[in-house]
Formats: structure tokens, C-alpha cells, sequence
């Protein structure tokens, strides 16, 4: 039986929910595979033509809400095209240049593959498969095992603008805690909204826009929610209580979070506290190498000969900096 025709839409007009599911259900990740998988999810998000609003990796599938940025790959320049595939592929990787014949032969294009190129980094449903085949092919290689490691192709449910973006996300961002196993959504390590809360510099990276005004009122406000930095700040609290109100409230079989924690960010409008704030940098003192002055963490770097990284900021202000933390 042929497979149904997938439907796409305009970047004008919205964005995709797409799903995917292990085999079965019956290969569950490891904290360290999540890590990976967002890991690819950052590097294919470099290259393709692609805006993350909001993702969430589980034991068995994951969740990323995302827009075809379909404008931008018509108007780049072969330039771009090329620096953006080799920020997926690597430096020295070499973009095809035309078709192959069944005898290994290339039948060169005209334009020495730079359409073709276009056409696959501008599309949505090639980025979805690439990262996907790719963490398969790792995953399979980490345990020695052979087959698919997904079950039916991607879903891919049309997600239209404004609030039905931010429904999509609060969904998506709640899925830690549906499952029971978090309190708060921002603990999830995995999730949207806990890279916006935990690390805002890597989010500020990966994720775009939450969700866009579509014109329409939403909940009295015309809003456009951002990465978390600290000029936003103010629509990632109106987005973080949004998400608690929504997981307040009950679903059959599912978990919520418990209503004094709603009520706690309610008070506060979703605004972190600084036991909060202090809370998520904490993971620095333990995991990181080390914390101190901008001058300090440079010159340790420099002559422990570690691969030159820019010192984060530990609290917010600019007098403590921190390593990256040492990922698992």
C-alpha cells in the first residue's frame, strides 16, 4: 500500500509538531543517549534551513516543534550553502555535484550541485531523516545490534500560528511531566524549556521563537516569545507560567504538577527567584572545570592547551565565568 503524501506548509503560515517512536517501544534511552541525540539536534539545526521553537527528548520517541525556513534557502548564495553543509558534515566534506548512475558515474548538474544542494538543506523533511538515521546508525553501533532502531516514518501534524504554537509547546515541554519524572518541566535536562531555563547561552544556539503572532490576541497579549537572555526574561516568565497552568491541570492516567507549585509560579508571574537562578548554575561547582574571573578561566584553558571555549557566565553580571560544563 503506497504511503500517504505528507503535507507541508509555508514558514508564513506555521509549523510542524513532528514525532518519532522507537521500535516497538522496547529500546529506551540512557541519559547519555539523550545527550547525544541533542547534540545532533544542535549540529543539523546549524545547517539546515531549519527554526527549533521547542523539543523534547524521552526514553522512547521525541518531540520537536519546528519551521521550514523555505525564504532564506531560496535566497542564499552559494556561499552559505556550503559553509552551512559543512557544519553538519564536517570542514572537508564535499556536497554532491550531481545524480549517480547505478555504475557509481556522476552526471554533473549545470550549476555544479548547488539547486540540489538548496534543495536538501532547505527542506524540513530531509533534516528529520538525516538526524535520525544518523543517531540510528550511532546507536546501533553503541550496542552492537542490527535492524531499525524507529518504527513508522515521522508524523509530522501541522501546527498554524500564534496560539496554536504555544499550545504545541507547553505540550511538548510537559512531557517530562506527564511521564512522572519531574516536578517542575525546567528540571527536565532534555527539553526545551529546561535548555531555555538551565542554559540559556546553548539555547540561545538552538532555539528561535516559541511561537509568532499571528495577529491575533492571545490571552489579552500580542507576544513573541524569545530564547532566554537577560532582555527577555520577561516573556520566558509569562511562557514558564503558561507552561505550569497548563500542567496543573489534571489528565486521566498522566501526572501534573502539584498545585502548590502552580500557585508558587503564579505569584511570581513564572519569574525565577535567585535560589532559583543560583539552583541551575550550581551544576558549574561540581561538573564544570573550574570558576573565577574571565582573565583566570582564559589563561587556564590556554595552558591546560584545551580547545579554546569562551567562559559562560556563572551568575548573572559579568563577575564570575565558569567552563563549559563537562557533559556526560
Amino acid at each position: 500500500m503506497a504511503r500517504t503524501r505528507r503535507q507541508w506548509i509555508s514558514q508564513q503560515a506555521g509549523s510542524f509538531h513532528i514525532i518519532s517512536r522507537t521500535a516497538g517501544g522496547d529500546v529506551r534511552f540512557s541519559d547519555e543517549e539523550k545527550e547525544y541525540f541533542l547534540n545532533l539536534l544542535e549540529r543539523f539545526a546549524s545547517g539546515f534551513f531549519v527554526e527549533i521553537h521547542t523539543f523534547c527528548v524521552m526514553g522512547t520517541h521525541f518531540h520537536v516543534q519546528a519551521t521550514g525556513l523555505e525564504v532564506e534557502a531560496e535566497k542564499a548564495e552559494a556561499k552559505e550553502l556550503f559553509r552551512r553543509y559543512r557544519l553538519i558534515y564536517g570542514q572537508d566534506a564535499e556536497p554532491p555535484v550531481g545524480s549517480y548512475e547505478v555504475d557509481g558515474s556522476v552526471i554533473p548538474d549545470e550549476d555544479a550541485g548547488v539547486e540540489r544542494l538548496r534543495q536538501r538543506l532547505g527542506s524540513i523533511s530531509r533534516f528529520v531523516q538525516e538526524l535520525k538515521q544518523t543517531f540510528s546508525c550511532w546507536y546501533n553501533k553503541r550496542h552492537k545490534r542490527k535492524g531499525y532502531l524507529w518504527g513508522d516514518r515521522f508524523k509530522g501534524v501541522i501546527v498554524d500560528k500564534g496560539e496554536a504554537q504555544l499550545v504545541c509547546s507547553a505540550y511538548i515541554d510537559l512531557n517530562p511531566i506527564r511521564a512522572n519524572i519531574v516536578k517542575r518541566p525546567e528540571d527536565y535536562r532534555w527539553s526545551s524549556l529546561g535548555l531555555r531555563v538551565g542554559n540559556p547561552g546553548r539555547a540561545k544556539k538552538l532555539l528561535g521563537v516559541i511561537f509568532e503572532s499571528s495577529g491575533e490576541s492571545i490571552a489579552g497579549e500580542r507576544k513573541m516569545i524569545k530564547t532566554a537572555d537577560e532582555n527577555d526574561i520577561n516573556t520566558l516568565s509569562w511562557y514558564r507560567e503558561f507552561v505550569y497552568i497548563s500542567g496543573g491541570i489534571a489528565r486521566e492516567g498522566k501526572g501534573k504538577i502539584p498545585e502548590e507549585l502552580v500557585d508558587e509560579v503564579k505569584r511570581c508571574h513564572g519569574k525565577l527567584g535567585l535560589g532559583d537562578r543560583l539552583g541551575y548554575r550550581v551544576k558549574n561547582i561540581s561538573e564544570g572545570l573550574a570558576i573565577g574571573s574571565y582573565g583566570f578561566i582564559s589563561s587556564l584553558q590556554e595552558k591546560l592547551k584545551r580547545k579554546f571555549i569562551r567562559p559562560r557566565s556563572f551568575f548573572a553580571g559579568n563577575l564570575l565565568y565558569a567552563t563549559r560544563i563537562l557533559r556526560v
